[in-house]
């Protein structure tokens, strides 16, 4: 750790070289990134909110200091590892808690959204693992498929019966015809031979003339053998889905977690299909499937370590618990309760026992006025109607106190507009011509006073305007440094042979965009974290065409280098406007489109 510590710029990170699996180090690749690099800092410059960076950047390309630490092969080693260290750590701090167990594509994929890296990464990190045994859902999927298919081998089923064997190869095997030793013609010249030797007339004799004309279609035909395999495996299925559907039923009586070590179902199915990685995946898949709590261990010794209910006494998952329970606080007092459900629900998938976690749940039934038929928890509305009558005379004593808080403001506000009206009459004789020009309903921009603003908010202080509704730092006199102009997307994505990467950085720098332009409604200037009252009206206008243009143009390249696009449908990312631009310039994002990429299109489309 201490070591990343002293790497102050990662110019792997910020030049978006490859660093994973294999890192790029050919050092005139990384010179030509650097050049390119070069132009598009220089490009970036008038960026009123990240222009600084990027100037910075080009004052330490000047000073030669990116090339000699980047063309300087042991730096670059360090660089490198501390670029895969920031990539894998947060997806390590997940993944320990699975080792000796199995994990599913459910829970990559929740891995993937709480870490923000790719499915592909995370599952390239198990393997790497090699403690981590990946879920297959393919497997469970085969018995979903083979369970619901129809074959037609009654004949071959009566006469087995009869003879008292399992299947065709048991029955050849006893008639010394041994499937291992022939090829496809060998068998069918045996099976030939067998049967001119039954003479007899009994049922036995009977049913083996029959078995052996049902042996010489079936493994005569490499496609009616595979059809006869899969029928030998859809009658272990059978018995497979009886013990399942056991499992579902005492899981319906006891409410339970079914543990894979101490199911007898479980170890039943195991039997049947001797195969233990195969019975795991269908067992897997199957709890999936109808949401039935489980657990898989590697020995009976991981009993109490369940896949999905960590140690207890591990204080890492105890820290992941914790952290879960107050973004559940946080969700409840901003009145988003099904997030705080989620979060209750992750606390409790990390430390089942932690005792937070029902009080945050009745805590979310007082915010919420909750009675006997809301629901957040898992199971737990039994346990709640006790505290019912509880809620309830909270919820009258919060009522009483707001209906007495809004008779209060309004004796307030009709006593203030008395004093104001008083305060106009007397003000009235010194009134002069130029009255005109101080309307009762004044310009928000305009200098306040309580005498003409009856109906407008005054703003905070002799600092601050409010236009429209939203409160600003007064105009300090500077100009817009917003500049219209290409930013270079193009370059990126057309005529390029491969556009894969290209287009997932395109659609990943797209979401932060719609992200950020959408922090105005919030009253955030985009870009920083900064609220209005801090910046001018100029400064959040500036601010937000600056995203406006990124959105545009990266829609603009977008719609000319891919064919049949579907970018925001792809990443989940929408711009459709905001509050704040309707009630102010109410730009629109064509007026952002530029010529020099329509023109960079007609030069280099294939």
């Amino acid at each position: 750790m201490t070591e990343r510590n002293e790497i102050e710029y990662n110019w792997y990170e910020i030049l978006e070289l490859e660093y994973y699996p294999v890192a790029e180090e050919n050092e005139q690749k990384i010179k030509n990134r650097i050049e390119e690099k070069r132009k598009e800092w220089l490009r970036k410059e008038t960026d009123p909110l990240n222009g600084t960076k990027y100037k910075n950047y080009g004052e330490l390309l000047k000073r030669g200091v990116i090339e000699s630490e980047m063309l300087d092969s042991v730096k670059r080693k360090e660089i490198i590892k501390d670029a895969q260290n920031k990539l894998f750590e947060p997806i390590d701090k997940f993944l320990k808690f699975f080792e000796g167990s199995v994990i599913t594509s459910e829970k990559i994929q929740d891995i993937a959204n709480r870490t923000k890296r790719k499915k592909e990464l995370i599952k390239k990190r198990i393997e790497e693992n090699g403690k981590i045994e990946l879920y297959d859902e393919k497997i469970y999927k085969n018995y979903c498929e083979c369970i619901n298919r129809k074959y037609e081998f009654l004949t071959v089923e009566q006469n087995l019966k009869i003879l008292d064997k399992k299947d065709l190869y048991e029955f050849l095997n006893s008639e010394n015809i041994n499937m291992k030793k022939f090829n496809k013609e060998g068998i069918i010249e045996a099976v030939k031979e067998k049967r001119k030797d039954l003479i007899k007339s009994d049922n036995e004799t009977s049913a083996k003339k029959k078995l052996l004309t049902e042996c010489e279609k079936i493994f005569g035909s490499i496609g009616k053998r595979n059809e006869y395999d899969e029928y030998l495996k859809y009658l272990k299925y059978i018995k497979v889905k009886k013990e399942l559907e056991e499992i579902k039923a005492i899981y319906e009586v006891t409410d339970k977690q079914i543990s894979n070590e101490k199911s007898d179902n479980f170890n039943n199915i195991k039997n049947i299909l001797n195969s233990k990685r195969e019975a795991k995946n269908i067992f897997i898949g199957f709890c999936e499937a109808n949401k039935i709590p489980y657990n898989i261990s590697k020995s009976s010794d991981d009993i109490n370590k369940p896949q999905n209910t960590y140690k207890n006494d591990n204080n890492e998952s105890k820290k992941l618990s914790e952290a879960a329970c107050e973004r559940a606080l946080n969700a409840i007092e901003n009145f988003r309760f099904n997030e705080a459900v989620k979060c209750l629900n992750e606390a409790k998938y990390y430390w089942s026992e932690n005792p937070r976690i029902e009080m945050i749940r009745k805590r979310m039934d007082e915010k919420a006025g909750a009675s006997s038929n809301n629901s957040y928890g898992n199971n737990n509305n039994q346990n709640r109607s006790s505290s019912n009558s509880n809620t309830t005379n909270v919820i009258l004593i919060v009522s009483g106190v707001i209906l007495f808080i809004v008779i209060v403001v309004m004796i307030f506000l009709t006593m203030k507009n008395m004093s104001a009206n008083s305060s106009d009459d007397s003000y009235s004789l010194k009134r002069t011509q130029s009255e005109d020009n101080f309307p009762k309903e004044t310009s928000p921009t305009s200098e306040t006073t309580p005498e003409n603003n009856e109906n407008t908010t005054p703003p905070v202080d002799t600092n601050h305007e409010t236009i429209n509704g939203y409160t600003y730092l007064k105009d300090d006199g500077k100009n817009s440094t917003f500049s219209k102009r290409s930013l270079g997307y193009e370059q990126t994505l057309i005529g390029v042979e491969d556009q894969y990467q290209p287009y997932m950085d395109i659609k990943s720098e797209y979401c932060n965009a719609v992200n950020e332009i959408e922090k105005v409604d919030k009253g955030i200037v985009p870009g920083t974290n900064t609220p209005f009252s801090q910046a001018t009206y100029t400064q959040v206008d500036d601010a937000y065409r600056e995203y406006l243009q990124q959105i545009a143009q990266i829609r603009q390249v977008v719609i000319l280098a891919i064919a049949n696009e579907d970018m925001e449908n792809e990443v989940g990312c929408y711009y459709k406007g905001t509050h704040w631009n309707n009630a102010n310039s109410q730009y629109k994002a064509k007026q952002f489109y530029n010529d020099e990429i329509d023109n960079y299109y007609n030069s280099h489309r294939n």
